[in-house]
């Protein structure tokens, strides 16, 4: 008979296509035809039931199951466990139930809840749970040919309670965590449970419940009927329920006030009355503390900004600010007026501040700001002079810029702000000082040019007639003359380096030569003193041979000035390949670390009580380091406070 045929195998969906499809015949069970009438029965039942339902026949346990099984034996056991033998479909677990299956077959039952098996049935080994059942399947004569397995998988159930007493544990934990306070009101009774820190903030008893008017009781009285109102709105349920309100508590056993952050919600019956009331409480005093000291701080903040803002306008300073990622550049009222700009249009870096600069200016500001961009040459910090030129006005006006550059953590510039103010008028003034200085000093030097010749005729003359008193004498003066020739000098230079008039008269010439007439000149002038001088071979330069020469005549008259009469003054020349440097170096008082970095600065003087009795303007080697500068060399510094100094510079050697 055709298997399609047999009455008892009809149904069962696709597990009944399949064992009706089975080739039977090459199975240990065989034809369907030749089955006993006790697993013909089962086998009827097993396709037509809803339970997950498995047959495991003979001594082999071969295996039948309906569709409602078959999700339990997952991907990888079906449908190859069909006709075959159950300790190789579930050989990773048989160690559990192959005795149970033996047990059964000797007549045994076996049954258990949520019972966890491994299985390896969707392609990697999970954790399964069922609640199922082995019983014995008897023939005729009441002998056991099989097993019968009913089960009922709860992996799913059993999965969702884990992770219900998970989510409970992480709760707890968080409660714990946060420091929360947690809180269940029993609305028929007017009575609430809550944890330990709750009944602590409160000041109540370890009471399983507590009466809500004696948590109530302790809320601070400006709060308390606000705080009752809402737990009275949370409870009407078209308020859906939900509860939120902040109040203060003051403890009996404290008199400090706790803020705390309440957050509950009813719960409610079919009948739309309130059945449950919880929430959780937050101590949130340090935060409200802290809040409000934000806030008295944001007030004196606006207090700052508002006085700063009424300081910026009486002081007329103007604003920038580029942001150097997006390109942009921001300038307030008064930065749009310093550059005769009137309209309230975008600005830009090259077209409003580039092109806004002077000529004469632009270079130097533009690589100032250059440096500026380098955090380990000026750390970001600007501060220049320069003039613009109105773009709508036209007119000339000085500025005095500051600023600061704001880099990343790659040390790459990402801001640049400051401020701007209009010191055209005191530029003004410096200009007519300086030109009063430059009238002056050229008035003084004009006399002083002519005293010196006669000087310098007179002691010629005296020198002829052996007249050694008159010699010194006239020696004595011509040196004082050139102490105040170099003195206007400096004056000169000052007021034509603030002018910006200043300009280099540059020639080839042979800096050996000049340093030997420097040298003969103050072993004259400077008897006092040791001049040791290390001269070199012929070093040919292009520079300016005056303005060079008042540089290392500055240097070797402030090494003799600040040194101990008697002492030594080594003077030293020296050439490398491409270039030539000149040192001076001295035994005396020595320049202390905070004084090195300001002692090239207009007007400044070391104050100590060794420089009191030494007289001086501090603009020597101010100007000396402008002319160096201007020769594309600085003069640099070596000492140490009561051992001497060394001062040196170089020059590139004409090639």
């Amino acid at each position: 008979m055709d298997k399609n045929q047999h009455h008892f195998l009809q149904g069962g969906g696709e597990m009944g296509a399949l064992i009706r499809s089975f080739n039977w015949d090459k199975n240990p069970l065989g034809n369907p035809e030749s089955w006993s009438s006790s697993l013909k029965t089962l086998v009827s039942m097993m396709l037509t039931t809803n339970f997950p339902v498995l047959i495991c026949w003979g001594k082999d346990f071969t295996q039948l199951y309906n569709d409602n099984f078959r999700p339990i034996n997952g991907l990888t056991k079906h449908p190859d466990a069909l006709g075959g033998t159950a300790k190789e479909t579930y050989a990773e677990i048989w160690d559990t139930i192959g005795p149970m299956f033996e047990g059964v077959m000797q007549g045994e039952t076996f049954g258990f809840p949520n019972f966890k098996v491994p299985l390896h049935r969707n392609g990697y080994l999970e954790d399964c749970y069922f609640d199922f059942s082995y019983s014995p399947i008897r023939n005729e004569n009441g002998e056991t040919d099989g097993v019968l397995v009913i089960c009922n998988e709860k992996t799913r159930q059993v999965n969702a309670f884990k992770e219900l007493q998970q989510a409970k544990q992480e709760l707890d934990f968080a409660i714990g965590a946060a420091e929360l306070g947690t809180w269940d009101l029993d609305p028929s009774t007017n009575k609430f449970i809550g944890n330990e820190r709750l009944k602590s903030w409160f000041g109540l008893s370890a009471d399983e419940e507590i009466d809500l008017n004696k948590a109530t009781d302790v809320i601070a009285e400006e709060d308390r009927s606000r705080v009752l109102a809402d737990i009275a709105q949370a409870q009407i349920y078209k308020t859906g329920g939900q509860y939120d309100t902040k109040y203060h508590i003051i403890n009996p056993e404290y008199s400090t006030p706790r803020r705390v952050w309440a957050k509950g919600k009813a719960l409610f019956n079919e009948n739309k009355e309130v059945i449950r009331f919880s929430g959780i409480l937050q101590d949130i005093t340090s935060e409200h503390n802290i809040l409000q000291e934000l806030r008295d701080s944001n007030r004196q903040l606006e207090l700052a900004l508002e006085q700063s803002s009424l300081s910026k306008i009486a002081a007329q300073l103007g604003t920038f600010d580029l942001d150097l990622e997006k390109n942009t550049m921001e300038w307030d009222d008064r930065c749009r007026v310093l550059f005769g700009i009137n309209h309230q249009n975008q600005v830009s870096y090259q077209h409003d501040f580039t092109n806004g600069l002077h000529p004469d200016d632009r270079e130097r500001v533009l690589d100032m700001i250059s440096d500026v961009y380098i955090k380990s040459k000026t750390n970001g910090d600007y501060d220049v002079e320069y003039r613009t030129v109105g773009a709508e006005d036209h007119k000339i006006r000085w500025i005095r810029a500051k600023g600061k550059a704001y880099f990343d953590a790659q040390d790459k510039p990402i801001r640049f702000i400051g401020s701007v103010l209009d010191i055209t008028e005191q530029k003004s003034d410096e200009l007519r000082k300086n030109d009063f200085i430059g009238m002056v000093s050229h008035e003084l030097k004009t006399p002083l040019t002519s005293l010196k010749a006669y000087i310098q005729i007179l002691k010629a003359k005296a020198n002829n007639s052996s007249a050694e008193f008159v010699a010194d004498l006239l020696q004595r003066s011509e040196a004082q003359v050139k102490k105040m020739t170099s003195l206007i000098n400096g004056f000169l230079n000052i007021s034509k380096l603030e002018s910006g008039k200043i300009s280099l008269e540059k020639e080839d010439f042979n800096l050996t030569e000049l340093v030997d007439e420097l040298i003969a000149e103050f072993r004259i002038l400077a008897s006092s003193h040791e001049l040791v001088y290390h001269s070199c071979p012929v070093i040919l330069i292009n520079g300016d041979r005056d303005k060079l020469g008042s540089v290392i005549s500055n240097l070797i008259s402030n090494a003799i000035k600040y040194s101990p009469i008697g002492s030594t003054v080594e003077i030293e020349c020296k050439k490398t390949i491409d270039k030539a440097m000149i040192s001076v170096s001295d035994q005396g008082i020595g320049i202390s670390e905070n004084d090195k970095d300001k002692l090239f600065e207009r007007y400044y003087r070391v104050e100590n009580k060794n420089t009191k009795t030494i007289s001086g303007f501090g603009i020597g080697l101010y100007v000396s380091a402008e002319i160096m500068h201007r020769h594309e060399s600085k003069i640099q510094l070596e000492s140490h406070p009561g051992k001497g100094s060394k001062f040196f510079f170089e020059l590139l050697l004409k090639l």
